[in-house]
Formats: structure tokens, sequence, C-alpha cells
């Protein structure tokens, strides 16, 4: 099996991008990826600050053989495992969430704690279950390269908890070869990344990659485990990114299982699971939103008739 190591990363999504390895579609193949800012973090004694980060989100390259632009990669995540150390933190100063939730004078607000026999040690009286997950995971967009700091259609730091073993994630090939960036594991993670950290950690992962024969491009990023399928927008916007999701997700439930648009709303409206995982906090930053319906539920109802009477005139239902 195939190992790509953590020697060279990179701190944005770009065609440019070396590769450490390339893999064959169906290949299943091991990454060694960094912690997010860097190899600071080497003992419980090391804390972070701001001037040890050499991020954001650093990645590692993986190739793949014969993709090609309009092609469909799916990634199936197969481990995650995380390394012995983890670490959250943020500068007060420079987080405006936190100064909206708790206005505050803080500097750095940080903790690093051991990862072990399934759970972070958070202290001698708390051990928080190990989640752990991939922060970043994207392909190479075909213009100007991407901060990892952020996501897109390329996806990149979507920073979905769903984004772990058992999931496959579709992205949109954009270049030759795909390049698939892979880094910033978190050992768990809340929604929305409050504190701009989970539990950081470097770690190792193995993935398959196969080129989806028959997918037509899609908008935004989908996903599927045993139990759901899913799709992943963002936008400046919170309701912009849950429109984009959620339209996302529609679309697959009418061209995959067969529904009618309708339909696929009025069911979403009573059954769709739906939560934003990152908030920057910024001005202008991106929001990262998920959708997602369980396949118990991909079943349309034959005898489904949509209203198709005129519409409605000057605001009057019909």
């Amino acid at each position: 099996m195939q190992v790509a190591g953590c020697d060279v990363t990179y701190n944005t999504h770009s065609s440019a991008n070396v590769p450490a390895i390339v893999v064959s579609p169906g290949e299943t193949f091991r990454v060694r990826t960094q912690l997010n800012g860097g190899g600071w973090l080497r003992s419980e004694d090391d804390q972070w600050d701001p001037s040890k980060s050499r991020g954001p989100n650093l990645a590692v390259v993986i190739g793949v053989e014969g993709a090609r632009p309009g092609d469909t990669l799916a990634v199936d995540v197969i481990s995650v495992e995380p390394g012995p150390l983890a670490y959250t933190g943020f500068a007060g100063w420079r987080n405006p969430l936190s100064q909206r939730v708790w206005p505050n004078g803080w500097d750095v607000v940080t903790k690093t704690v051991r990862v072990r026999d399934g759970y972070a040690l958070w202290s001698d009286a708390l051990k928080i279950p190990v989640r752990p997950m991939i922060g970043t995971l994207g392909v190479a967009p075909a213009g100007a390269a991407v901060s990892n700091q952020v996501a897109g259609r390329h996806g990149g730091n979507m920073d979905v908890q769903e984004v772990r073993p058992g999931t496959t994630v579709y992205l949109g090939v954009e270049v030759e070869g795909a390049l698939l960036h892979v880094g910033d594991l978190h050992a768990a993670m809340g929604d929305d990344e409050v504190a701009h950290s989970a539990l950081e950690c470097a770690g190792e992962v193995e993935l398959r990659v196969r080129l989806v024969d028959g997918c037509r491009p899609h908008e935004w990023i989908r996903m599927e485990d045993a139990t759901h399928i899913m799709a992943v927008a963002v936008d400046p916007d919170m309701q912009e990114a849950l429109a984009l999701a959620m339209r996302e997700l529609i679309s697959w439930m009418v061209e995959g299982f067969g529904f009618d648009v309708r339909e696929a709303y009025l069911l979403l409206g009573s059954v769709m699971e739906a939560r934003s995982t990152l908030v920057h906090g910024y001005e202008g930053y991106p929001v990262t939103y998920i959708c997602k319906v369980a396949k118990e539920y991909l079943r349309p109802d034959p005898a489904f008739v949509p209203y198709r009477g005129e519409m409605p005139k000057e605001g009057r239902r019909p």
C-alpha cells in the first residue's frame, strides 16, 4: 500500500501543488497528515500561540491517475487515526465570534491534551470520546489558488464532522490528476468550531479513490454513508448556505431516486437533518452548512401529483 508522508505540505488548494504520491482509481492508500499549523506540538507541555502556526490547515496532496476535468471523484474514508496529542486554542483579540458571545480582553486561550484509548483526556475528571474526522479535504480548483482556511465547490476546509470513517465524499474534478488535498485532522469537533479550532491533531488516514461513471458534475459537495445522503455548501450568508445545500440535496433526490421536486421539498420539511458546522465569525467569510436525509426515506410516492394549475395572480392563493 502506498503511503504519502507529510514532509511537503501546502496551505492552499492549487493546481501548482506537487503530489506526494499518485494513485490509481480503486486504489487504497494512506496519508500521514501534519498538525493544522505545523509540527510544533511534541509534548503535553507544549502550548499553542499564534506565532507557532504555519498554516492554515497544512495539506498533503495526492494525484489520481486518469482524473480529468468534469469527472466526479469519490473519496472513501476508511479510517482516521489521530495522533497521541491534540490542542485547541484561539486568541480572544482576533476571534470576533468570541467577542460577540462574551465580550473580552482575552489574549491566548488554549489547552493541550493527550489522546489515548479512544478518549481525549481533558482533565482528571473529564474524558472526551474521540470522534476522528478530516477537516480539510478537496481537489485543486481550476483557477487561482484558494487558501486552506476556507471551503468552496472544490471542497477545502469544510470542517464537517461527517467526513469520517464510513463516509464517501464526491468532489468535482477541475484539473488533470484531481490533486486531492488532505489535512486538518480533528480528534473531536463541536458544531461551528466556535473556538476557531477543535481538538486539532496530526495523524494518519486511509482512503480509497474512485472515478464515478455517469455522474454529472454537481454544484456542491455530495456525501453519503450507510444511513444518509448529504450535501454541503458554503456561503457568507448562513441562510444562503442552507439554501444551496438543500438545493443540492433535492437535486440528488430527483436525479438519483426519482422524486418530483415538490415532493422532495415537502418530505425534507418533515425529515431533513441540517446544521452549520463552521462559522468563522469574520465579515465575509463563508459558513459551512450540511443538509442530510436518511436513506430509509428515499422512496418517492408514485401516486404523488403536484399542483399543476395556473400560478396564482396578484398574490392570491389558487
